[in-house]
């Protein structure tokens, strides 16, 4: 069988998490130009899920993709999350109505969301091992994955369990490279000896690796970069650098920033190793300044019994920390709490969102900290 990895143009996917106009009619326009620009570019490969923008990336990417581009000029990749089914008839429901609000009749790529130790046991019960071996007998999914966010001894038995699984998305940055939470190089090394190719996520970290904060900045701007690339550019060419992550996606918001990552992407050449040693001291530095390290994936908020806004409230503790002032405490008090969102101080600690946390963050220790700087 052929790989997927042939059927992929260039290195650079697009991420459908974080669009313009949060995934509504009113960033379609927008929307638009992106796609024809990274189409345009030579790059093919979508990305997308039902929780992204409460179903509207999908309808987003129906709208803006599929029914303006041919079906073949684009690889398409959605995903079969955890909560949306809970049983085989309702994953085969689930799925087909993934398909209608794309408007396609397959999905290049068809991703078990989320893995973990948890959701994989959850996953193997509900039948997804079993069904989707039937969606790729009658077209409807021309190859099969997971993205994973769990310890590396975790995704060596789900491979030696599954060796029918074509591609691993998994957590991958130099700020996470070496983190002891997420694990980065353990993961790829286990995919790198099951021979199986990786897919990249959050190569930006949630984009806390844009915007950087003056110390971490210093060791970046203390760096050779001849190609003067951003600190965007910079993140998406070391994922790239290791030659098993085939697909570095970004979750692109405008056409600014597609732009650049396009220029960043377009001869992905690995960086010097004098260069990545470099970048990964700023996990260091984000370490001794106290950053909490979350990539506002907004996983943790599904569910959450008092509404709180959770990976907002913690940006506005990290730039207390980092940059002090009064913006943190009236963005958090004006902005983040009311209209049925509960405050910091309002959480139950009943743990739901730490289970789902793929950072592994404590976030009901972290929520006290914002209680305490804010409430």
């Amino acid at each position: 069988m052929a790989s997927w990895t042939d059927e992929v143009q260039g290195r650079l996917g697009f991420g459908c998490m974080r669009l313009p106009g949060g995934g509504g009619e009113g960033g379609y326009g927008e929307m638009r130009r992106m796609v024809d620009t990274f189409l345009g570019a030579g790059f093919n490969y979508f990305d997308t899920a039902r929780p992204y923008h409460g179903g509207k990336s999908e309808t987003a990417l129906r709208e803006c993709l599929v029914k303006r581009h041919p079906r073949e000029s684009f690889f398409l990749t959605d995903k079969l999350t955890h909560g949306t089914f809970r049983d085989p008839q309702s994953l085969r429901e689930v799925f087909q109505s993934e398909l209608e609000a794309c408007g396609v009749g397959y999905f290049d790529m068809l991703l078990a969301h989320a893995v973990n130790a948890a959701h994989y046991d959850l996953y193997t019960r509900c039948g997804v091992f079993d069904v989707v071996p039937e969606f790729l007998a009658d077209g409807r999914a021309r190859h099969f994955g997971i993205s994973f966010h769990d310890s590396p001894d975790v995704l060596e038995r789900i491979l030696g369990e599954h060796p029918e699984i074509e591609a691993v998305q998994i957590q991958f940055n130099y700020a996470d490279f070496a983190n002891g939470a997420v694990q980065s190089l353990g993961c790829y090394e286990v995919c790198e000896r099951h021979g199986v190719p990786c897919l990249v996520m959050e190569p930006v970290k949630g984009g806390s690796l844009v915007n950087l904060p003056a110390a971490a900045q210093a060791v970046i701007d203390a760096l050779p970069n001849p190609e003067g690339l951003s600190n965007a550019g910079l993140a998406l060419r070391f994922a790239a650098s290791y030659p098993n992550n085939k697909v570095v996606l970004s979750g692109m918001s405008d056409l600014s920033q597609m732009e650049d990552n396009i220029r960043s992407m377009a001869d992905p050449a690995p960086l010097p190793q004098e260069f990545i040693d470099g970048l990964m001291k700023v996990h260091d530095v984000f370490r001794e300044l106290g950053m909490v390290e979350c990539t506002a994936c907004h996983y943790c908020t599904d569910g959450c019994p008092r509404q709180i806004m959770i990976p907002e409230m913690l940006g506005a503790l990290n730039t207390k920390r980092v940059f002090g002032g009064w913006n943190p405490g009236w963005y958090y008090s004006n902005s983040l709490v009311g209209n049925g969102h509960g405050r910091a101080g309002d959480c139950i600690k009943c743990g739901k969102c730490e289970r789902e946390c793929p950072q592994k963050l404590p976030i009901r220790e972290l929520l006290e900290a914002v209680s305490e700087e804010f409430d």
